[in-house]
């Protein structure tokens, strides 16, 4: 329980460091596509496969911080496997959601972040696939915790993982967020053989159909 608390308090930390970075992207009022996405989040399944789900409150503070119109927190579990890890999904405004990845948001907050590499996802039947950028993060001191991070946006066009994402998606009406977080209790592997990944073939189509309204 107590690494439960501590992965939660942490992404709440890294969103709530995007209040210091102003309201620019707010004279764009939210579009019609975007109340449709934000308000479909609560539609993804609790249960996914062998994964089951339990949701947890952002606080409306952080939600507001990190331009969100809407989000999708939850902890999901996989029992047979002995293995949790945390989910938060964003949908808000592209100038917003765009930001306050965690190359700037995990050193804020005390962690340090490893190479960051962009690793393909192929999930779907027919197969699809995404791009999400991926890191270790660690933070020492008497309570070390060492995180594997998955992350990436999509605007309705797939899950992709650029440089510089307030580019590439500045001009869409709408944008979500994801990030897949697991406590490694300091063991690290390659992505291809985490279980985030193996999370995310299953999660991705649920997104997907829930939100995105894909028809496969």
């Amino acid at each position: 329980m107590t690494s439960i608390i501590r992965i939660i308090a942490a992404l709440i930390l890294i969103i709530g460091t995007g209040l210091v970075h102003g309201s620019w992207t707010n004279r764009w009022r939210p579009s019609p596509a975007l109340a449709a996405q934000a308000a479909r989040l609560d539609s993804i399944p609790m249960v996914i496969g062998d994964w089951t789900a339990q949701p947890y409150e952002l606080p409306p503070r952080e939600l507001a911080a990190a331009g969100a119109v809407n989000s999708l927190t939850r902890r999901y579990t996989n029992a047979s496997r002995g293995i949790s890890l945390n989910v938060m999904l964003l949908c808000g405004l592209p100038g917003d959601i765009s930001t306050h990845s965690p190359e700037a948001c995990y050193p804020g907050v005390g962690y340090t972040l490893g190479d960051i590499t962009v690793r393909p996802v192929a999930y779907g039947s027919p197969e699809r696939r995404a791009e999400f950028r991926t890191a270790v993060a660690t933070r020492g001191g008497t309570n070390p915790l060492t995180l594997r991070i998955f992350w990436g946006w999509n605007a309705s066009e797939g899950w992709l993982a650029p440089q510089d994402p307030r580019w590439t998606f500045g001009s869409e009406p709408a944008l979500c967020k994801l990030y897949v977080v697991r406590e490694t209790s300091g063991v690290t592997v390659d992505p291809r053989d985490d279980a985030c990944n193996d999370f995310l073939t299953l999660f991705l189509p649920a997104i997907d159909r829930s939100v995105f309204s894909d028809p496969q």
